[in-house]
């Protein structure tokens, strides 16, 4: 019986599927955390620095870490938090060299920074906020197992053979205080934990870890990562959305697809519109999903969430539903990214 219904869940998803088309749309996120409007630059510096005393060359030996690994590493959270606010624009962001020791540990905050060298530091770099990465430990583990894979031989007779299977796992512990100088106040203290997985397959254990990404890499990709996700915490991001859409029956829908392949979405609305106003109640109701799909496109979402509201009350199209609370849910965050980005102006 379970077999069936898994059967029957995986039948219906391919039936879905084969019946849509798509498109990919770039929308923006609000920011997790909204700053003052004075906030307008933000300096970034290393409050990291350990010192070189016995037990942390131990653990550098112990973890096998390079020569200054996570100096670099910490460069690359503040790369890819630099990068993710130019691509917004919501904030200037400044690369600096300043590289502070502190009382803190790789797990544990430090005491915050002296509100007097916090206001030099703004006066550098004429900045109103001082982001320092004050925590900053990384890791990088590999495991192997043989995986059992069914292949033909060379008579094309069925024969299981084995590949080796690695995964190589970077996991960086970070911390983050964001310093507003005018005010002397913390406006956000930040802790988390970020890892990436690399996998690789290969005949034996060897050939399989000579494919696996280097160690020193693999941190700095993990970093550069986790400063990228970070900076949507004070600053709208892009992310990339897929929206499906009916294309069948050919007949009715056909023309209004092919017009969404060239961009014609103007078009498009135009060979749907008789669809809703003759076509048979689910035909009618998969054109006005259409429609609302090309207005999402096209930039309208008052008017997407019009025709996403008819198709699922006049013609119950049970999609249009779901589409329309997504809808609803975008405005809502539209008018926030709007508010968010009115502030850098």
């Amino acid at each position: 019986m379970k077999k069936i219904k898994l059967f029957s869940g995986a039948a219906v998803l391919f039936l879905l599927l084969s019946s849509t088309a798509w498109v990919n749309l770039t929308l923006v996120r609000p920011s997790e955390i909204m700053l003052p409007d004075y906030i307008r630059t933000i300096a970034v510096v290393d409050r990291t620095v350990q010192d070189d005393n016995t037990k942390n060359k131990i653990e550098q030996v112990l973890t096998g870490e390079f020569f200054q690994q996570d100096e670099q590493a910490v460069l690359q959270v503040a790369e890819g938090f630099i990068s993710a606010c130019a691509d917004v624009e919501r904030y200037f962001t400044v690369r600096t060299e300043e590289k502070f020791s502190s009382d803190g540990s790789k797990n544990i905050f430090p005491s915050t920074m002296d509100w007097n060298d916090v206001t030099e530091l703004c006066d550098k770099y004429q900045a109103d906020a001082i982001l320092a990465i004050e925590i900053y430990d990384s890791d990088f583990i590999v495991t192997h197992s043989p995986v059992k894979i069914e292949t033909n031989n060379e008579l094309g007779l069925p024969v299981i053979k084995l590949e080796y299977h690695a995964v190589g796992v970077a996991v960086i512990n970070f911390g983050i205080r964001l310093y507003d100088a005018a005010n002397r106040i913390i406006l956000d203290e930040y802790q988390t934990t970020h890892r990436m997985n690399f996998e690789v397959q290969g005949g034996t254990i060897q050939a399989a870890l000579n494919q696996m990404i280097d160690k020193v890499q693999a941190v700095n990709r993990v970093s550069y990562d986790a400063g990228f996700i970070y900076a949507s915490r004070i600053t709208p991001t892009y992310y990339r959305v897929t929206r499906y859409f009916y294309d069948k029956p050919k007949k009715k829908l056909g023309l209004g697809v092919r017009m969404s392949e060239v961009a014609d979405w103007n078009g498009a609305i135009d060979a749907w519109m008789p669809v809703v106003q003759t076509g048979r109640r689910k035909h009618a109701g998969r054109a006005a999903y259409n429609i609302a799909v090309a207005w999402e496109v096209l930039g309208d979402l008052e008017l997407s969430r019009e025709w996403a509201s008819r198709s699922y009350v006049e013609f119950r199209d049970k999609r249009a539903e779901d589409y329309h609370d997504m809808l609803s849910n975008r405005i809502r965050e539209e008018i926030i990214v709007e508010e968010q980005l009115l502030s850098r102006e």
